[in-house]
């Protein structure tokens, strides 16, 4: 049975649209046959790497550093296939994901060796390495805000002598959650997440998600000029009127 353990990223753990998205998937996987479960990285200590090598040359594949990041890895180890699940922050991952990605170090040994294009990475410490599914969400309208996040899982999987079998992305991401008190959302949200669901099913079944699948999964939901119009709406009414009196005071 495929195992299948994903790591939620994002501060808002299960509040979020990010785990909204992956529970969709997940639960089209176990529908599929897979074992699945999403550890919540915001519920665990993760401190940030020292980058003091004891893992590399002190006590091998070993952090020296005493917080949750040891069963981390073992449940990392023991999974077939990690999703990756994040939104987007500043154009990249949240500072939660990047401190469990650099943490992830003691995974590899510290000696250099040539991939099959030529250019160097660090060596494997194990035979096999789980495959990548990458799930973001993005507040903003466009799938141009996930261009670093493309890039970035795929020289993080080549680091880890890994691959990335899938990716979801999705833009316009606040109305998953939006659409629980606007009525006009939720038959594309609805429709959203049985796609999800699908991609999950297709994963287990085939080992990866089809392009046209993702193709799917990237196509707008909303038009990007309303659902910007909407937000600003949103933040008009949301924003301290006293803060908007004086920031008009400071710019005039």
């Amino acid at each position: 049975m495929m195992k299948i353990t994903a790591f939620n990223g994002s501060p808002w753990g299960q509040e979020g649209h990010t785990h909204l998205m992956t529970r969709g998937f997940l639960a089209g996987a176990a529908h599929a046959g897979a074992g699945t479960q999403t550890l919540q990285l915001a519920q665990k200590k993760i401190e940030p790497c020292h980058r003091c090598g004891v893992c590399f040359y002190k006590t091998p594949g070993k952090c020296a550093l005493k917080d949750d990041m040891a069963g981390l890895i073992r449940e990392f180890r023991a999974s077939d296939v990690v999703v990756f699940a994040t939104p987007v922050y500043i154009d990249n991952v949240t500072a939660l994901m990047k401190a469990f990605i650099d943490r992830l170090n003691p995974l590899l040994e510290p000696h250099y060796d040539k991939d099959s294009s030529g250019e160097y990475r660090r060596r494997s410490r194990f035979e096999n390495y789980p495959r990548f599914v990458i799930i973001s969400s993005c507040a903003l309208p466009e799938q141009t805000n996930f261009q670093v996040l493309r890039i970035f899982f795929r020289r993080m999987a080549r680091t880890f002598h890994a691959e990335v079998a899938g990716e979801i992305y999705r833009a316009a991401a606040g109305l998953l959650l939006l659409s629980k008190q606007d009525v006009r959302f939720q038959p594309v949200v609805k429709e959203y997440i049985t796609l999800l669901h699908a991609a999950g099913e297709e994963f287990v079944k085939t080992g990866r998600i089809s392009e046209q699948t993702s193709g799917k999964l990237e196509t707008p939901i909303v038009d990007p000029d309303e659902y910007a119009e909407d937000a600003n709406k949103i933040w008009d009414h949301l924003l301290p009127k006293t803060g908007l009196t004086l920031l008009a005071g400071v710019l005039d």
